[in-house]
Order: structure tokens, then sequence, then C-alpha cells
């Protein structure tokens, strides 16, 4: 939805819209990049936030990097930052809050270390990826966001030796080590194992059918 509706029907205000260096996944084909979207909230009400991708990354694909979660992060009117679930209800909100919206980044395909390095550094200059990030790709990118070719080349067959076989797809771990990282890494205590009823099970949706 358009910035200039949002704040020309709500009482808001388009305080940032940005993408997230390093939030795409590298890869040969970088992930995109997520999105910081800023709402600072004019007069007092009540928001719901539903969005997904916190718990679980955007997958890589034939060698690539997850791309980044999402997060929701509200920064209150007194400076008070509280990071927000990616889903909820009727938060109350006054007059100078700002809620951080930064959506996921896409997973990358193909094997980060072929990925051009001229390209790396360009993503660099034009601030999609970070000079710390670009070596993520093996790339080594000076402070003027030139290729130092012969440190780029070092790295790569560093990292080539170090990272063993390339996985047709990285989740950025199994559903059980997510969860066992969940609090750390999101401040959130990990989801429940969904609990079936016996009649949403195979066998009793077979009884029922016969």
């Amino acid at each position: 939805m358009p910035n200039e509706f949002l704040e020309s029907y709500f009482p808001l205000r388009i305080v940032r819209y940005e993408t997230i260096a390093d939030s795409g996944g590298a890869g040969l084909h970088r992930g995109g990049n997520g999105v910081s979207m800023g709402y600072m909230f004019l007069e007092p009400g009540e928001i719901s936030i539903h969005d997904d991708r916190w718990l679980t990354y955007p997958w890589g694909v034939n060698g690539g990097e997850p791309g980044m979660r999402s997060n929701k992060l509200m920064v209150r009117a007194d400076g008070k930052e509280e990071l927000m679930p990616s889903k909820c209800d009727r938060i109350k909100v006054e007059t100078g809050d700002v809620l951080y919206f930064n959506t996921w980044g896409g997973g990358g395909w193909g094997d980060p270390l072929k990925r051009d390095a001229q390209k790396v550094a360009k993503d660099a200059e034009r601030g999609l990826v970070t000079v710390q990030g670009a070596r993520r790709y093996g790339v080594v990118v000076t402070s003027d966001f030139a290729v130092d070719e012969r440190a780029t080349q070092a790295l790569r067959d560093r990292l080539a030796r170090e990272r063993g076989e390339l996985k047709l797809f990285n989740f950025g771990g199994t559903i059980e080590e997510l969860k066992a990282r969940c609090k750390a890494e999101t401040s959130f205590d990990p989801p429940r194992t969904p609990e079936f009823q016996k009649w949403m099970r195979g066998g009793g949706a077979v009884a029922a059918a016969e």
C-alpha cells in the first residue's frame, strides 16, 4: 500500500522505508533484501500485527544461504524498546511511538563463492550488503568499495575448504535446533508443537469415511 495513502487516511507518518543490508541470503544469485518500515503514530490507539517468518528462515537453495528472519521493534516515545510478536492484536500505542516493521529477506540461490566479486562490491557500494557481509561471498571489499583481488582469492579458497559439501536446501537448522535457539535469538519462547484431535488424524478420518 503506498505510503502516501497510509499517511492520508490513517493518523501515522512513515519515518523509515529502506532496505535492510545483508538480509538477503548469500548466493550466486543474492536473495532479495528485506525492508524496514517505520510507522510513527500521531495519536493514541490500538494496532494489530499479523506477519510470519520470525522462527524459520527463508531457505537457501543449491548452496545458497538462508535469508534473515523478520522482526518487529516498538520504540516508545520515552525511548523504551520492545520486540513485538509476529502475530498480536490490540496493542496500545501512544502519540510518538514508532513501530519498525522489518520484513524477512529472500534465500540465496547457488554457490555464493561463485558470485562475481565486482557485483558483490557494487552491492556493498549500493548499501545492499555491508563490507563485512561481503565476506559471506568470500569477497574482501576495501573502504572505497574496490575488490582486494589477492585477499579475495585467499578467503574464497579457505571458505571452500572449510564449509564442506553444499546442500540442496539450507534451512538454517532443523525445527528442533531453531526452537532450541529461539529464546536466545528472538527473545521469544519457541512455539508449542501442535496437538491434533483424534478426529483429525489419518486413522480417524478413514474410520469416519468407512
